[in-house]
């Protein structure tokens, strides 16, 4: 008889158990569910040179986010047709790779960049 009552308390509590644990969603799923915010910023598009000559469109005097100038990268591919205009853009913002030349070269800008997905003229001019 006791080996019954314990068999039949240890199948209620693993019972409860089970029963709590399928109720709560995984950390991991919770986290899937809500992807990051992609930031939207503004600023004026510039062009500059790249320390190996070729060249790289910037958003300058950026606002939305936490640096000033940031690099424009992405599938657009219109960025010369947009110089000297303020736009709006949003996408991920990735920040540079660790040490580089910039450490060594004060001269040398090393800005985040922007994954652009989407951009907008605002204005056709910079202020």
């Amino acid at each position: 008889m006791m080996r019954y009552v314990t068999s039949t308390i240890t199948a209620a509590a693993l019972a409860v158990t089970v029963s709590v644990f399928a109720q709560e969603p995984a950390p991991a799923q919770a986290a899937k569910e809500q992807p990051a915010p992609k930031p939207t910023l503004s600023g004026c598009v510039v062009q500059a040179k790249t320390t190996d000559g070729g060249t790289a469109y910037l958003l300058s005097k950026a606002q939305g986010g936490s640096a000033t100038t940031y690099v424009l990268g992405g599938s657009q591919s219109d960025w010369a047709a947009k110089v000297n205009k303020t736009v709006e853009v949003t996408g991920a913002v990735r920040e540079p790779a660790g040490p580089s030349e910039a450490a060594a070269d004060p001269k040398v800008l090393r800005p985040p960049m922007v994954d652009v997905e989407s951009v907008k003229v605002v204005a056709e001019a910079c202020k």
